[in-house]
């Protein structure tokens, strides 16, 4: 059997005094891991300093083949999968690739993203999806929102049932996708 890497959603069960979260512990072991992060201000001795801190504080995405991380489940209890909603038997969360890399993109490489739940996402802006060309998102495909008369476009990067990104900028060019 030829499994393959996928991207699975998971859960960080550490609280507290905790010194490290769980995808910087499976990140010293070699493993792909990402989360989305903010920065957020935090007073140290008479300073403010700015830290980059998990957006929710348990949630992870791990990307491996799902035979390899069965065993660290069972053997480890930091960590667990995400469950699809209204499905029998329960099935983890997993996400796209494509969907995945566009999102770590915006994260990364957008000037200000903001986190919103998937259900969050505009009504209107769900039929157009489109493809960015050109710029510092070059490639990435989303659902886009525009307002009459405004230079600035939000584009919207979903991770189906997990949660969107959106950010606000001017693109060069736009391509309509079906």
């Amino acid at each position: 059997m030829d499994e393959k890497k996928q991207w699975f959603v998971m859960r960080d069960l550490h609280r507290g005094a905790s010194a490290k979260y769980m995808y910087e512990e499976l990140a010293s072991r070699g493993f792909e891991t990402y989360t989305p992060t903010v920065k957020i201000p935090v007073k140290r001795k008479l300073k403010t300093v700015i830290v980059e801190r998990p957006y929710i504080r348990d949630l992870f995405f791990l990307r491996t083949i799902r035979s390899v991380i069965e065993p660290l489940i069972t053997s480890y209890s930091g960590f667990q999968y995400r469950y699809r909603l209204g499905v029998s038997p329960p099935a983890p969360l997993i996400v796209p690739d494509k969907a995945m890399d566009d999102f770590i993109r915006v994260n990364r490489d957008a000037d200000s993203p903001s986190f919103i739940p998937s259900e969050d996402i505009p009504m209107d802006s769900r039929n157009r999806r489109i493809r960015v060309i050109g710029g510092p998102l070059d490639g990435v495909e989303g659902l886009l929102k525009t307002v009459r008369g405004s230079k600035f476009k939000t584009l919207y990067v979903e991770l189906p049932g997990v949660m969107a990104v959106s950010v606000v900028c001017q693109f060069e060019y736009i391509q309509l996708l079906d």
